[in-house]
């Protein structure tokens, strides 16, 4: 009786170690993860870990509220001075608006916060330098308003050192990947456009959503290059973003991602200017951010393209908030 305990023991000992050793061979642990996704991307899609980044990133809106009528209405925020003129909207119907109304705004003018809200300083495909983007909405109850024909907001902030080369620019939104600034229609003065006062701007547009207060950056005569980014295989246009940004010029650009070369490639711009190339990735769970500074050099340039290597470094995203806030 005691051989056949003993025996039917170290069966059921086999038979447990064999049913373990199936278990370790062919069902493996569905959380475990499968290496790092080195995929690129001819168009991205919104479940791509890039667009949960970039919602990451985003800053919030500032909201206000006030009465629309037949009376102006000026509106200040820590940021800028929002007026408008009196029964300025109209709806769908083509009837004036009136009652409470809502206002959400931005104003940026850190290179950083351009960054996180994907707003680079371009224009079909040309720098901009920049005296600041903003962000204006009218909305009653969840109906977003614009003004009514004839009628402007004016917008007023202050900037230490304004230009006198400053236009109006409006946001182009139809293509979320590739943000574009495109130029207002020159106008009277006072009516349409940007006036540079002493240590301040005023704007002066017919249009709601992002407006911009820009100038080209002059390339006559001047030598171009492209800037790629060079990384890891991990990092790619489906869980990063890449921008150039300009550390003397109030100017960022897009490195867009080249699906057929796998790299992040900037627009041509002008050589002798130091830059800085950010690279920002969702990983997982995890964040990475990498930085190099470099000179844009036409002579270093193979085929036009100027290579600068990057390691981007595990980050929390409360850090590299931190970062894009100093550039």
């Amino acid at each position: 009786m005691k051989k056949n305990i003993f025996l039917t023991t170290i069966i059921a000992a086999i038979s447990l170690v064999s049913c373990q050793k199936d278990i370790d061979i062919f069902t493996p642990n569905p959380v475990q993860p499968q290496g790092p996704d080195t995929a690129w991307y001819n168009s991205l899609t919104g479940s791509l870990p890039v667009n949960l980044l970039k919602e990451k990133l985003k800053l919030d809106v500032k909201l206000d509220s006030f009465e629309l009528n037949a009376n102006p209405a000026t509106i200040t925020t820590p940021a800028a001075q929002y007026s408008f003129p009196g029964n300025c909207c109209n709806g769908l119907n083509g009837q004036v608006v009136t009652g409470k109304v809502y206002l959400e705004t931005m104003l940026i003018t850190r290179k950083g916060d351009m960054i996180r809200m994907d707003k680079p300083t371009i224009s079909n495909g040309r720098m901009l330098v920049s005296g600041g983007e903003i962000f204006v909405r009218l909305r009653k109850g969840n109906d977003e308003l614009s003004l009514a024909p004839g009628k402007r907001v004016s917008i007023t902030y202050s900037d230490p050192a304004p230009s006198p080369l400053m236009k109006l620019f409006y946001g182009d939104e139809s293509n979320p990947d590739r943000f574009n600034w495109i130029p207002a229609m020159d106008s009277v003065a006072g009516q349409i456009g940007v006036f540079s006062g002493n240590q301040f701007y005023q704007l002066y547009s017919p249009q709601l959503r992002w407006i911009n207060c820009d100038y080209f950056y002059d390339t006559t005569g001047a030598s171009l290059v492209k800037l790629a980014a060079n990384l890891p295989p991990q990092f790619t246009n489906g869980n990063s973003v890449a921008y150039l940004v300009f550390n003397n010029l109030r100017a960022v650009l897009p490195m867009y991602g080249n699906a057929a070369q796998r790299k992040f490639i900037s627009n041509s711009v002008t050589a002798g200017l130091p830059v800085t190339i950010i690279v920002i990735s969702k990983q997982g769970d995890d964040y990475y951010l990498g930085r190099e500074s470099a000179v844009t050099n036409s002579a270093a340039a193979t085929g036009g393209v100027q290579s600068v290597g990057i390691t981007p470094v595990k980050k929390t995203i409360d850090e590299i908030k931190q970062v894009l806030s100093a550039l």
